[in-house]
C-alpha cells in the first residue's frame, strides 16, 4: 500500500539542497583584493576552510539518508517506521551541521579577512543549506505516525420515552 506523498517532497528537496551545497563548495567563495601577485584572485570553499570540507562530508551523508527515505516513500525500499525515523533524523542532524558550517563561513570569513569579498558560490551554499535544513526538519516531522482523531460527536436530540408532548393527557 503506497504511503502518503506528503513525505516525498521534503525528501527530494533535502537531497537536492545537499547536492547543491556539495557542488557549491567547489565554486568560488572568496575574492581577495590584496595579496601576492602569484595568489589566485578567487578561492573556493574547499581550498579556503576546513569547515567547507566538513560541509561536503555532512552534505553527502544528508543526501544519502534523505534519498533512502525518498525511496522508501516511493516503495522501492521497504523500511520499518523506526528505521525511517532514524534515517530522517540523520538527515536532519547532518543538515544542521551543513548549515552551521556554511553560515559560520558566511558570517566570519577565514583569516586574514582584510580585503576579502564574498562570492556567489558562498551565497548559493548558504541558501541551499538553510533550505535543506528546513526540508530535513519537515521530513523528520512527517515520519511520525499521526494519531487518529477522536470521532466528532454531535449533540443528539433527547429521546422521548413517554407519550408525545402534544398528546392530551
Amino acid at each position: 500500500m503506497p504511503r502518503s506523498r506528503s513525505l516525498l517532497f521534503p525528501s527530494i528537496l533535502t537531497v537536492a539542497s545537499a547536492v547543491v551545497v556539495v557542488i557549491a563548495v567547489f565554486t568560488p567563495w572568496y575574492q581577495t583584493a590584496i595579496g601576492p601577485t602569484t595568489a589566485p584572485d578567487t578561492v573556493s570553499g574547499w581550498d579556503a576552510t576546513a569547515s567547507a570540507k566538513l560541509a561536503v562530508t555532512a552534505g553527502a551523508i544528508c543526501a544519502l539518508s534523505a534519498a533512502v527515505v525518498a525511496f522508501d516513500v516511493r516503495g522501492e525500499v521497504v523500511l520499518h517506521g523506526p528505521v525511517r525515523r532514524i534515517m530522517a533524523g540523520l538527515a536532519l542532524a547532518t543538515a544542521l551541521v551543513v548549515a552551521v558550517c556554511i553560515l559560520l563561513r558566511l558570517a566570519f570569513p577565514p583569516d586574514p579577512a582584510l580585503g576579502v569579498t564574498r562570492q556567489l558560490g558562498l551565497i548559493i551554499a548558504a541558501v541551499a543549506s538553510v533550505t535543506g535544513l528546513w526540508a530535513a526538519g519537515a521530513q523528520f516531522s512527517r515520519t511520525f505516525p499521526e494519531r487518529p482523531r477522536a470521532p466528532r460527536r454531535y449533540p443528539r436530540a433527547p429521546r422521548q420515552t413517554g407519550p408525545a408532548h402534544d398528546a392530551p393527557r
